[in-house]
């Protein structure tokens, strides 16, 4: 029986060791933070630049894509149209155009149909800006 009581005893304390203690450790309250000292906003310098627009006309036959560059009223500064077109069979055709002048055509032919999805027309300023001028549907 004295062996019985011990062994009790025994697994009882293993129990209380292998599962770290008794009771749960004291809780310490957590350290406040200083707030930081309220920050000054600076204004933020900000550059409006309206936007720009150019005038064209698009045709298309079963064997071309003429786009016509026929000026507008930010015409003025302009140094060059990237034009980019999409075709149903994932082909594209980019061409850029540098000085352009109202009037001026820019003719993509293709040797079998015409099958263009869409014309992208970036236009460049003297300035460095960049814009969608047209994104024609066909």
């Amino acid at each position: 029986m004295r062996r019985a009581f011990c062994t009790c005893l025994f697994i009882v304390l293993l129990l209380v060791v292998a599962s770290g203690c008794i009771q749960p450790a004291p809780q310490t309250p957590p350290a406040t933070t200083p707030l930081p000292p309220a920050a000054t906003p600076v204004p933020a310098m900000t550059t409006a630049i309206a936007e720009k627009h150019l005038t064209f006309d698009v045709s298309k036959t079963s064997k071309t894509v003429n786009i016509t560059y026929t000026g507008g009223p930010d015409a003025g500064g302009l140094v060059a149209l990237k034009v980019r077109i999409d075709n149903q069979d994932l082909d594209d055709f980019e061409r850029t155009v540098l000085t352009p002048s109202p009037g001026e055509q820019i003719l993509f032919t293709y040797q079998g149909l015409a099958t263009p999805v869409t014309a992208n027309i970036i236009g460049t300023w003297e300035n460095g800006y960049q814009q969608t001028v047209l994104l024609y549907y066909f």
